[in-house]
């Protein structure tokens, strides 16, 4: 097994980071400072391995593979311990497994375009070119998607009751939310949420190199 993993930092490539670190899989890293990452990824080089200049990218070998869910589901199946990847999600014959892929897709599918609108119209955009209204919009649709998530939490420790993958996608998103001064948005029981999760030992790796 020989895996490397290019990684910005504040970019989703924190999410597979994690999960590496949760499977304790070894690994390559190769960490492209913040203030570089847009110039890098503009780059002939970087663009050979990941087209769009985006990260991600995992290489497997000399196999180049993108989109941080899609990483996340392949090193699972492919390295994970047994058929729950060692507990970081329920048996695929389960109807907890529904629940799982449920939200381990709503921490980017759910959430991407709010968020995103909301960068772009706060901080991304000149100031000449940002939208009040779009930012406001942008705003209520994230409000309303983290009030979806903290229902369904309720009193719980984690999104399915025990820690799975699904708490690193989701939980990737309350971590960028806060890094832009947005935590009023989020529910009391998903900021608390957020306090168990950067208490594992696994994000305080993620810490150190982000």
């Amino acid at each position: 097994m020989t895996l490397k993993l290019y990684h910005a930092p504040l970019t989703r490539s924190v999410r597979v980071l994690w999960l590496l670190e949760e499977m304790g899989l070894d690994y390559e890293l190769e960490v492209v400072p913040q203030a570089e990452f847009r110039k890098v990824g503009m780059s002939a080089d970087y663009r050979k391995i990941s087209p769009l200049g985006k990260w991600p990218v995992l290489l497997d070998g000399d196999q180049p593979l993108l989109e941080s869910i899609a990483i996340m589901d392949y090193l699972m199946a492919r390295y994970g311990k047994d058929d729950t990847a060692g507990g970081l999600h329920p048996k695929r014959d389960s109807i907890d497994y529904g629940l799982y892929q449920q939200w381990m897709h709503f921490g980017e599918a759910g959430l991407t375009t709010g968020i995103s609108m909301l960068l772009g119209h706060t901080i991304f955009l000149p100031e000449e070119q940002r939208s009040p209204a779009m930012a406001a919009w942008a705003q209520g649709e994230v409000e309303k998607c983290f009030d979806f998530a903290g229902d369904a939490l309720g009193g719980k420790d984690y999104m399915l009751g025990t820690f799975t993958a699904a708490d690193i996608s989701l939980g990737y998103m309350v971590f960028l939310l806060r890094l832009i001064g947005q935590k009023d948005l989020l529910p009391e029981n998903i900021l608390e949420y957020w306090q168990r999760l950067k208490q594992r030992p696994a994000w305080q790796k993620v810490k150190s190199v982000s």
